[in-house]
């Protein structure tokens, strides 16, 4: 009878708020913020005051500073021209013209170079506005005009009540006004001169005479004059004048308005923004970040987007009301300084909106009606329990998961009830809860340490304490441990399970008891870390660096994150729409489960730990510490051109070469090989809380393109840097992560290294054929050697063979040999001196005879050998080469190699005359390595070949 009764109240319920819902007012997070949320800009990292601001034709944003002019791309800056005060920015044609305290500066934005055109006056350029082909200079000195194509300047200031110029305007009758130091005056095209305008309100003091700034509204009648005494108005048609309440006695530094014709009204202590409704200050406070860095407002600018630009004497700052993100502080909800990371995001059918972290949980019922729940102490205000999650059962209850257990909240006493489960053993304590899920009129309560427990929702109906459960894992039955991190519940009321600690994904079916698990590791190589089921009952399963998806009847699917250089372990996911958003500590990721394409979401990277599909308001809420940031998904899945590559600039050298787009420029980009290319990236959308996540990857030309693989530039980086690329053709493709769209391209060149340049090869050519001359060339003389070498071995072999016939010979051959090797005894003393060829010893008769007998011992020892010379014989004698030298040089006056040659061929001829031997073999027989040399030596020293001296010796001895 009991189940009866709870069927029917749970069937009354759902009757009640189908046929009669509540009228809910889902509060929405913006309403905590203010309109705009300043995001402030250094000019390339140095404090600089910003006079001037101007969009290009392309989009880019110049800014004119104390320390030059500067480039800002949506993430970075650059300089430019540094080491001028900019104080006016104007673009005509490729150019852009800059008025500076140096005088008038042109800038080509097609090669980067720099023309100053005021070669004496004017000087000191305050402001400028173009008029057809001229530019109209408002100097401290007068003013000028500059015809661009004459290049010529004139002076026109005649007739100012001043001669210093700080504004000017060309209303839309064609009128030109001046604003001086003293008044505001007016162009008399027919006297070609200017008059002063008097005005009733102007001559209160000089500030008031002192514009700084003019504006003529949309309306085409009203002109604004900001003075340095407050802001005037003036209507030229009727000489109204008339002043503005709310900045009176405020020093007027710029004037604009806004896409909607509303004013923005730049002064020394702020921006005032003024509303038909209300006026708004933005200046700095130190204690928000979202406020602007500095409050004397120099110059004021609105883009085409809508996005508002101050420039400041501390740089850049620029706001928008995106319609993309916003990010709320927790500080502007609870007006206090307590700090709270949020861990889950939750908002109940009543349209309450539920904050929970490691502080507590705020309940956000209205914008005044907000509540933070301190859970853990008495009084809810002094505890400090962390909340992991949120659930609302089917009759409207909020339950609370925290590390103090379970909270039931009570609507009827706003306040909360807790509750301490234990399993039915008593054995195990549910203290650190993480999550708790309903099926039919139970709760499953995951826990650390506590396990799965299973209790009955009429059990926790009470006012807190103990509750003993109805059902609990077993310890180390089913599950491996009782670390539980995470539970979920699909439509079947199939409990899936994680645990800390464990490699599984755990799968319980209430209704049959069926135990299943996964080895996740397995699969995809990384432990488990999230679950959450999808609004198609899809179960996915994240781990670090992507995500396994599981449906009905089918194997897991994974999906991986594109490598980003950052860390991609999981923070938290949720499901939104179709698939889910997926956190991890670099990125945020969305996910469909149709596709295997991960869309990288364009929020700042923040590690977002908590994120919740509000289907009330239609967005995404996502949290993290002490901020929680509102996206629009509607619009952002429709804005297809938030991350597209608008233009990519060549940065040759660190600095912008020039202004020409590269984007599929059929001539590309040329450098040399070993150089390096460095590539400025921008999608020319400057929404402060969009921050588009670019990536690129180089692509060689005939190359497998599926081989390559995309690299994900870092956050608030525009620069892309390449070196080290060998020569060839390439191409730099560009995209934002997970974009639909094609990819900008980017051509490149990289020429070819010098020592393979067609001079390089000529001289590779002429080396390598001298290389293959000089081995040909000792190929051919080392088998001439060889030959000679074999012919000597040969001769040799044959004297010794007539050598051995001689030894048998009568004894009137051997006495005419020894005769003839007695020669050098029967010699005269002089002739000891001069041909000494015997071995023999001898009487010497001073100390250099017996120097030279011995060196002729040894020539006669070794004459055969190939290795005599100098050395050889300095060896043998013991003295150096040089005391040789000059012995043979100063008596003999014979050098020792013409010594050995002298002493040879003589031997020879004496060899030659017996005619034993051939002219070949005596050759070799007195050491000669070839008889064609033997037999030119021996010519120069006889004036006859040796075939010749035997020949001519027969004939005399007959």
């Amino acid at each position: 009878m009991d189940k009866l009764w709870k069927y029917l109240h749970l069937l009354t319920v759902i009757f009640i708020s189908v046929c009669c819902p509540l009228d809910v007012q889902a509060v929405e997070l913006s309403s905590f913020s203010s309109d705009l949320n300043w995001h402030n800009l250094d000019v390339d990292g140095h404090r600089a005051a910003v006079f001037c601001i101007h969009t290009d034709k392309q989009g880019l944003v110049w800014a004119g500073t104390s320390q030059g002019l500067f480039l800002f791309d949506g993430a970075e800056t650059h300089s430019i021209l540094p080491g001028v005060q900019v104080f006016a920015i104007a673009e005509q044609a490729e150019s852009l013209y800059l008025g500076t305290n140096r005088g008038l500066v042109r800038y080509c934005s097609t090669d980067g170079s720099v023309e100053n055109l005021s070669t004496e006056k004017p000087v000191d350029i305050r402001c400028m506005t173009v008029s057809g082909c001229k530019l109209l200079l408002g100097c401290l000195d007068g003013l000028f005009s500059y015809d661009i194509d004459s290049k010529k300047f004139e002076n026109i200031g005649q007739g100012l009540p001043h001669r210093s110029v700080y504004s000017l305007l060309i209303d839309s009758r064609g009128c030109l006004y001046a604003g001086t130091y003293n008044g505001l005056a007016r162009y008399d095209v027919e006297k070609s001169c200017f008059y002063t305008v008097e005005s009733p309100v102007l001559n209160r003091n000089n500030q008031s005479k002192f514009i700084n700034s003019l504006l003529e509204l949309p309306d085409q009648q009203t002109i604004y004059i900001g003075t340095g005494d407050g802001l005037y108005t003036y209507e030229s048609g009727t000489e109204k004048w008339g002043s503005v309440e709310e900045v009176e006695k405020k020093g007027i530094k710029s004037l604009a308005t806004d896409n909607a014709g509303n004013l923005l009204v730049g002064t020394h202590d702020g921006l005032y923004y003024m509303k038909p409704q209300e006026s708004v200050l933005y200046k700095r406070d130190t204690r928000e970040v979202g406020t602007p860095s500095g409050n004397q407002i120099w110059s004021v600018m609105t883009d085409d987007s809508g996005i508002i630009w101050i420039g400041h004497e501390r740089g850049l700052s620029y706001a928008s009301n995106s319609s993309y993100f916003k990010s709320v502080k927790i500080s502007s909800i609870i007006h206090s300084g307590e700090s709270n990371e949020f861990i889950c995001i939750f908002r109940d059918s009543r349209g309450t909106l539920w904050l929970g972290g490691t502080n507590g949980i705020l309940m956000l019922k209205s914008k005044d009606n907000v509540r933070w729940h301190h859970l853990g102490s008495v009084d809810g205000r002094q505890g400090d329990l962390c909340v992991r999650s949120v659930m609302e059962d089917s009759h409207g209850t909020i339950w609370l998961s925290t590390d103090g257990g379970i909270y039931r909240y009570d609507s009827k006493h706003d306040s909360f009830i807790s509750f301490i489960l234990t399993d039915p053993q008593e054995v195990r304590s549910s203290n650190w809860v993480y999550a708790i899920r309903q099926t039919g009129e139970d709760l499953w309560v995951g826990s650390f340490l506590g396990g799965v427990n299973r209790v009955a929702l009429s059990k926790l109906s009470g006012n807190g304490g103990n509750v003993k459960s109805d059902f609990s894992f077993e310890r180390g039955s089913f599950l491996a441990n009782d670390n539980i991190s995470n539970l979920v519940v699909d439509r079947e009321e199939r409990l899936w399970i994680l645990l800390y600690g464990d490699n599984h994904l755990y799968c319980y079916d209430s209704r049959t008891g069926q135990q299943l698990s996964y080895d996740i590791f397995e699969i995809a190589g990384q432990s488990p870390s999230h679950i959450c089921i999808d609004n198609n009952d899809r179960l996915w399963c994240a781990f670090k660096g992507g995500v396994l998806i599981y449906s009905q009847n089918a194997a897991p699917s994974i999906i991986r994150f594109p490598l980003s250089g950052s860390d991609e372990s999981v923070l938290t996911m949720a499901a939104v729409d179709n698939g889910v958003w997926v956190s991890t500590m670099s990125n945020l990721w969305s996910l469909n489960g149709e596709d295997s394409i991960p869309n990288l979401i364009p929020v700042p990277q923040k590690g977002l730990t908590a994120l919740w599909d509000d289907r009330q308001t239609g967005k995404v809420l996502a949290g993290w510490v002490d901020e929680v940031v509102e996206i629009n998904k509607v619009p952002f899945d429709t804005a297809s051109h938030l991350g597209k590559v608008r233009i990519v600039l060549d940065c040759s050298g660190g600095r912008v070469k020039n202004m020409q787009n590269l984007i599929n420029r059929p001539e590309g980009l040329s450098i040399p090989y070993g150089g390096s290319v460095s590539l400025m990236v921008s999608s020319l959308f400057y929404t402060p809380d969009v921050i588009p996540h670019m990536e690129y990857r180089v692509v060689r030309q005939r190359s497998n393109v599926s081989n390559e693989d995309w690299v994900i530039m870092p956050e608030h980086s525009s620069m892309i840097n390449l070196t080290g690329l060998g020569f060839g053709e390439y191409e730099i493709q560009i995209k934002e992560v997970g974009s639909p769209l094609s990819p900008a391209v980017i051509r490149l060149h990289v020429d070819k290294p010098y020592w393979l340049s067609w001079w390089a090869i000529l001289i590779y050519l002429g080396i390598f054929s001298v290389i293959a001359g000089c081995i040909f060339w000792y190929l051919r003389h080392r088998a001439i050697r060889l030959a000679h070498e074999k012919e000597r071995n040969e001769a040799l072999a044959n004297i010794r063979q007539k050598l051995d016939f001689l030894s048998n010979e009568n004894h009137d051959l051997e006495s005419r040999i020894e005769q003839l090797l007695k020669t050098r005894e029967e010699m005269t003393a002089q002739m000891r001196l001069h041909a000494i060829t015997d071995a023999k010893p001898v009487e010497a008769e001073s100390p250099v005879e017996k120097q030279l007998s011995e060196i002729a011992q040894i020539v006669e020892e070794n004459i055969s050998n190939l290795e005599l010379n100098g050395a050889f014989i300095g060896e043998k004698c013991n003295m150096s080469e040089k005391q040789l030298y000059r012995l043979l040089k100063k008596n003999l006056n014979v050098t020792p190699s013409e010594y050995i040659r002298n002493v040879r061929i003589q031997k020879a001829a004496m060899l030659l005359e017996q005619k034993y031997f051939t002219v070949s073999e005596v050759a070799y027989m007195v050491g000669f390595s070839a008889p064609s040399y033997f037999s030119k030596c021996f010519q120069d020293y006889f004036g006859v070949a040796p075939s010749s001296y035997r020949a001519e010796d027969a004939a005399s001895s007959n």
